[in-house]
């Protein structure tokens, strides 16, 4: 009788909709958010709107300074918020698709990387966004603006997990500051090293110790060629900081296995960048080596859930 009800219940398996995934609410414009300084600038949200993208059709709103604290809980006046985005929201499963432009003026210190990492910790995993400003920036109150569309659109946004995303987002910033003339460190191995992590922990279950987040940690250093390279507050710096995204609840929640899928999507645009094959080259030159992807214990990790599942079901059908 079980193996009549097998290839049943595999197929019912895998058109029943993942437990796991969440629909998101479908907007029917893109929004584009300046930054406050923009408002009563004509010249610089011009310039801006052009790099932007931005269209007719788009909802248009400020982030001001207290969105900014509200989100990321940083301060800032009015007056220096100048960096900008447009987003359009994508269905489940698209990924991140983040462009920085700086052919008008430069974000000096956030990648389009980290940029991603920051959101993945947001709990955003499915979006088309354009990040620039008409002059150079730091480029902090870019993330407010993503945060802010969200709102505009009448999603709920999770200021503890924003927060935290800030913390990530400094943290990674501050250590490349850090390491900036050290030999064998690249912000490409870092930002890949904390992905590599989130992915560990959530395969992992996503409820860990300090001892057991330690130990990936550990792992993913050696796996990215940065061990020897980190000291000993700055791996310490990474523990907390993954300790606080778990806190939130992020790796156990509805958005864990999106999370995932955006976060192998960012390790590939990570690998296959210039910058990080550099960034393996010099490593090998200092007697380490880099590994280019966990792609496959992300996938054995899928097929064993898989079959968890199945395990499941046929329980559900006897018990």
């Amino acid at each position: 009788m079980i193996k009549k009800l097998l290839p049943l219940a595999v197929l019912l398996l895998l058109l029943l909709p993942n437990p796991e995934a969440t629909a998101a609410t479908e907007w029917n414009e893109a929004v584009t958010v300046y930054g406050a300084a923009l408002e009563n600038d004509a010249q610089l949200q011009d310039a801006t709107r052009e790099l932007l993208g931005t269209s007719d059709d788009d909802k248009v709103a400020y982030v001001y300074s207290e969105d900014v604290n509200q989100y990321i809980g940083m301060n800032y006046s009015n007056d220096v918020l100048k960096s900008s985005i447009r987003i359009i929201q994508e269905d489940e499963g698209y990924g991140l698709d983040i462009t920085v432009d700086e052919s008008m003026g430069e974000i000096t210190q956030i990648t389009e990387e980290t940029y991603k990492n920051a959101l993945l910790t947001s709990g955003i995993t499915d979006a088309q966004v354009v990040i620039g400003a008409a002059q150079d920036v730091t480029g902090e109150s870019a993330l407010a603006g993503i945060y802010k569309a969200y709102e505009e659109q009448g999603e709920a946004i999770d200021t503890e997990r924003t927060q935290n995303a800030q913390e990530e987002l400094g943290t990674i910033t501050d250590i490349t500051e850090e390491n900036s003339a050290v030999e064998g460190f690249s912000q490409e191995q870092l930002n890949k090293m904390i992905t590599d992590i989130k992915i560990e922990v959530i395969n992992q279950g996503g409820n860990l110790s300090e001892s057991e987040i330690r130990d990936i940690v550990d792992e993913q250093m050696a796996a990215n060629g940065l061990d020897g390279i980190l000291t000993q507050d700055q791996i310490d710096r990474i523990i907390d900081l993954i300790r606080q995204i778990q806190n939130s609840g992020l790796f156990q929640s509805e958005e864990a296995q999106a999370l995932k899928d955006s976060a192998q999507n960012l390790i590939d645009q990570i690998t296959s960048s210039d910058s990080f094959k550099n960034a393996v080259d010099q490593a090998e030159s200092l007697g380490q080596e880099i590994t280019e992807s966990n792609a496959w214990d992300t996938f054995k990790t899928a097929v064993s859930n898989f079959f968890d599942r199945v395990i499941s079901f046929f329980r559900s059908l006897f018990n």
